[in-house]
């Protein structure tokens, strides 16, 4: 890290993000790295491939990685375009049926031998949300490219997330990270990665190590907690040790509060999520409902740390996906998440035992058989 403590900006806003991701592109000098896990094309992703084309065109080292999840075949004539100025552009293990995707991928396996490779990594996505302009500045969060994160005036379908700018900050660890995904490089770079990490203020999972270790780190700074837990959370599906964390915090007087959506973008989310209510509520943990469109962001704030970034209190950011957030380094900014945090609650309905226990029942049932049969994938 750097003397100077980083310059860090939080946005809850698409249109301020984006403006500020789109400015940093267009003046960006040496190189930019994008990693994504949607990139839609429509008006924003429009809007962001084509300054991407104009940085190449003039010079500027430009790589965008997508997830092949989050990536349909119109991507083709996006990628076209952005090779023909220069840039280069991968995807992160294409669906095995999007054949015509397979030239971009990162894996240089051929044949019926790759089909069977991207079959068996099929559940193993790219989940960041990441940009690095110039070895000097990053933007990271649950903001994807995509027209969803703007409000419906903006034509958009009003998602809630929370991304942050990091300027003055010393990017080489991100960067490798970033290069290790890019080219797959040996174990060997991956370890001497892992033990560069713990001394920085990223999250990163890419091997289990790091896994383990940042679970084991939540569930420390949970446990040693004193004042305060508030989740802001998009698929919260919490395993028994996280559960039981957060009950035995609240049950020693620690202001445990969890902001979930009431409609997400995965229809069965909220019904697998209400199937852990009942544990949390009677252990008086609050539980809030965002009704103020979908509820999309992942912060969390225990005591005076907090993090943005793109991981979920799930299976899929504990097991599957490669993910990054961020440890916040300045009080005004902790503060700025608390402010935000409890914006959200205005905007949000309270759950009490009484209002679960007349809520459709069905819903509740049906969220934990999903969750019995698939939890594994959640």
């Amino acid at each position: 890290m750097q003397n100077n403590k980083p310059k860090e900006c939080i946005y809850c806003q698409a249109d301020a993000y984006f403006d500020s991701v789109l400015q940093a592109i267009n003046k960006a000098k040496t190189h930019i790295d994008m990693e994504v896990y949607i990139f839609d094309i429509d008006p924003i992703g429009t809007l962001i491939s084509q300054a991407l084309i104009q940085a190449a065109q003039r010079g500027v080292h430009v790589r965008l990685l997508v997830d092949g999840m989050g990536s349909s075949l119109d991507f083709i004539p996006v990628a076209k375009q952005l090779k023909a100025a220069g840039a280069l552009v991968r995807i992160h293990r294409p669906l095995p049926w999007h054949f015509k995707l397979w030239a971009l991928s990162l894996s240089s396996i051929k044949g019926l031998q790759k089909f069977w490779y991207l079959l068996t990594y099929i559940n193993q996505r790219n989940h960041r949300k990441l940009l690095i302009v110039d070895h000097s500045a990053i933007w990271l969060g649950s903001i994807n490219i995509s027209q969803r994160h703007f409000t419906r005036d903006q034509g958009g379908e009003n998602w809630r997330d929370t991304a942050i700018a990091l300027h003055n900050i010393d990017t080489s660890t991100v960067q490798s990270v970033y290069n290790l995904n890019w080219s797959k490089r040996k174990r060997k770079t991956k370890n001497r990665l892992t033990k560069q990490l713990p001394s920085t203020p990223f999250l990163l999972n890419f091997t289990r190590t790091l896994r383990r270790l940042k679970r084991k780190d939540l569930l420390s700074r949970i446990s040693s907690s004193q004042n305060v837990i508030w989740i802001t959370n998009a698929y919260f599906v919490p395993d028994s040790r996280l559960l039981s964390a957060l009950i035995s915090a609240s049950k020693k007087g620690v202001d445990v509060r969890i902001v979930l959506p009431h409609q997400s973008d995965v229809f069965f989310m909220p019904w697998v999520t209400s199937f852990f209510y009942e544990q949390l509520l009677k252990a008086n943990v609050r539980i809030y409902e965002y009704q103020s469109g979908i509820l999309h962001a992942k912060t969390l704030i225990i005591d005076n740390w907090g993090s943005i970034g793109s991981s979920n209190l799930n299976q899929r950011s504990l097991l599957h996906d490669l993910e990054i957030d961020y440890a916040l380094q300045s009080n005004e900014s902790i503060k700025q998440l608390a402010h935000d945090f409890l914006n959200d609650l205005k905007k949000s309905e309270e759950l009490s035992q009484t209002e679960l226990n007349t809520k459709k029942p069905w819903q509740r049932y049906l969220g934990g058989l999903i969750l019995l049969l698939f939890s594994y994938w959640l």
